[in-house]
């Protein structure tokens, strides 16, 4: 199954299941930590910015993709 069969079949899913499914990619991609490649284009993305509210964002990005979202506190 392609990605474009999944993306129809979600389209005729429900709205509550459709929910469910946008629940479990944002989990999925809070959890998900980031190749050394996507980590190195986020640096240079940050070292470039000219917005400190661009900056920010990146910065935060950079975090969550080098450890994920479960720190241990």
């Amino acid at each position: 199954m392609t990605a474009a069969q999944i993306i129809d079949e979600i389209k005729s899913l429900p709205p509550e299941e459709q929910a469910g499914i946008v629940r479990f990619v944002y989990q999925l991609d809070a959890e998900r930590k980031l190749s050394g490649h996507e980590l190195s284009a986020l640096a240079e993305r940050f070292v470039s910015a000219t917005d400190p509210i661009e900056a920010s964002r990146v910065r935060e990005e950079i975090v969550r993709g080098f450890y994920g979202t479960q720190r241990d506190a």
